[in-house]
């Protein structure tokens, strides 16, 4: 497989740059499926709020879940491009990493996404209610 290269994690590029459009840094590569599902670990601890978040403020579930997403996807795109090349068995370890708990936690990261999403969305009328001294939406 294709080693991809790794997001630098230089303290200035932390939040938002020219250069890099996220701020959440994630694994890279596809790696055995027993890492994988140590990194996704991770991921399931900060949405489920085990962990702290790697970003804060009214915006850090849409953008957190959302790159969470982003790399699932990815995984799932690396597996399946090495079960069409052949170099992944169709019984291998890491297609039942693909159809089982990858699959899982790609809807549950969606979800939290859109929830996120839903929350700033609510936050932007709150203060636009605020804003303009109205205290409902009628």
């Amino acid at each position: 497989m294709k080693q991809l290269r790794p997001m630098r994690n230089d303290k200035k590029d932390r939040g938002y740059t020219n250069v890099r459009l996220r701020t959440v840094q994630v694994g890279y590569m596809l790696l055995p499926a027993h890492k994988l599902r140590e990194e996704l670990e991770e991921y399931w601890d900060v949405l489920l709020g085990r962990k702290e978040s790697p970003v804060s403020g009214v915006h850090a579930l849409q953008e957190v879940a959302d790159q969470y997403y982003a790399r699932a996807s990815e995984m799932m795109a690396l597996i399946l491009k090495g079960e069409a090349d052949g170099t992944i068995g169709k019984g291998s370890e890491l297609v039942k990493f693909r159809t089982g708990e990858l699959r899982t936690f790609r809807e549950v990261a969606r979800a939290a996404a859109e929830l996120g999403s839903r929350r700033l969305t609510a936050r932007q009328v709150e203060s636009e209610q605020s804003r303009l001294g109205r205290e409902s939406s009628g």
